[in-house]
């Protein structure tokens, strides 16, 4: 299921099948279940892509204005993502847009780092060959255009392995960092499209070793990744700031 954003919250009905489009490099409109799931989406696609800047005190009712949508969609949408870390929700209906900071990026993935090389691990143990071929597949897909897409391809490739891991409590683990940690992926993800160092490689070695069945390196590699990509996305964060006037 994709988590792209949609043109035009307005555009989704109550009555919509709930079925995504494929992530390519145009994203068309998503036909989603309610129109509180649109606004939702499109806010968060609004929040990765910095269309909402990090900091940004937003009023509730221009937000709705803007998503073409009442108040009470947006603020089911605005506590989902509130969940996630990505807004606050303020008195006098305004919403503030969660700051990114060096310190919840190494607080999340460090233990990103452990959890999804345990992940790791286990699905070279326990997956069964169609899984083994799913992830294989995943990870040798070329990359799109589209950044948020490109995100979504990301997501897939990880996702894939902890599926595989037969352990219900670690995937619900991973799956809400990977919530938290979206933002700071999309600019490492921005920054490979423009022709940074690729994690294409880290993804296909990663699942050459779950086909080999070793799950010591399969871990090891992950964990190895993991820190690359903290690294890489922290030192964009770093130089962003050094370029931003001292206030």
């Amino acid at each position: 299921m994709t988590r792209s954003g949609v043109q035009s919250a307005a555009d989704a009905t109550e009555d919509a099948p709930d079925e995504r489009a494929s992530p390519g490099v145009e994203r068309p409109v998503l036909q989603v279940a309610t129109k509180a799931e649109a606004v939702y989406l499109e806010t968060r696609a609004r929040i990765l892509t910095g269309t909402l800047l990090p900091g940004l005190q937003v009023n509730q009712e221009a937000l709705a204005g803007s998503l073409g949508v009442s108040i009470t969609p947006l603020r089911e949408a605005l506590r989902r993502l509130e969940m996630e870390g990505l807004a606050r929700l303020e008195a006098h209906r305004s919403v503030i847009i969660a700051p990114l900071t060096g310190r919840e990026l190494d607080e999340l993935y460090v233990i990103r780092m452990e959890l999804d090389a345990l992940a790791a691990g286990l699905a070279a143990a326990k997956a069964s060959g169609t899984q083994v071929s799913l992830i294989g597949e995943f990870a040798r897909r070329k990359a799109v255009k589209d950044p948020l897409a490109q995100l979504e391809r990301n997501r897939a490739f990880h996702r894939a392995i902890y599926a595989s891991c037969e352990n219900a409590a670690l995937i619900a683990y991973l799956d809400q960092l990977w919530d938290r940690t979206d933002r700071y992926r999309f600019i490492l993800v921005k920054q490979e499209l423009l022709g940074g160092p690729a994690s294409t490689q880290d993804h296909i070695d990663i699942a050459d070793a779950v086909a080999a069945r070793n799950a010591e390196r399969a871990a090891l590699l992950t964990r190895n990744h993991i820190a690359r990509s903290r690294k890489s996305i922290a030192d964009i964060i770093n130089a962003r700031s050094a370029r931003e006037p001292a206030p």
